[in-house]
């Protein structure tokens, strides 16, 4: 089992960042362009604790890799907290919890850790995890510049 922790600090609010970790639109939008879900196309709802899906991952959206089920361990809004249980392929557990809080006024951290176990491969997809990371902390911050400022418009649910 290997452990990653990647954090970033966002220009806005906690509470607009927690209600955006909650749509699988934004998912769909921080992964852009390294994977896609298609079994999430189209659901606007947010995220419910228990809910459970599978699907096919599409590398850089054309290449079919293995099939992926996720399911959300817990959603807790007084800690603005979402773990999910992940496994598929080589992965046999993919861990994932994701967590905003406050800094100070209009300024949040966003973080994300991840616990993998892909046995003997675990090393290799944590590195690469690592890269997937960084990639979405990426993303998550032009989303923020572009949808979630606190003069902006707010993220809709």
């Amino acid at each position: 089992m290997r452990s990653i922790h990647l954090e970033t600090d966002l220009p806005t609010d906690a509470d607009r960042v927690w209600s955006a970790m909650l749509s699988p639109v934004t998912f769909l939008y921080v992964c852009r362009g390294l994977f896609g879900l298609p079994a999430l196309a189209g659901r606007a709802e947010p995220l419910r604790e228990g809910e459970r899906g599978t699907g096919r991952l599409w590398v850089f959206h054309v290449v079919p890799a293995h099939r992926h089920t996720i399911e959300v361990r817990k959603v807790d809004p007084g800690t603005r907290t979402v773990r999910t249980h992940e496994h598929g392929g080589m992965l046999r557990s993919w861990n994932h919890t994701l967590h905003v809080e406050p800094v100070r006024e209009h300024r949040c951290r966003y973080s994300d850790r991840v616990d993998i176990d892909a046995g003997a491969a675990t090393r290799v997809v944590a590195i690469v995890a690592t890269g997937i990371f960084r990639y979405r902390q990426r993303r998550w911050r032009r989303l923020v510049r572009r949808h979630l400022l606190p003069e902006g418009p707010a993220f809709r649910t």
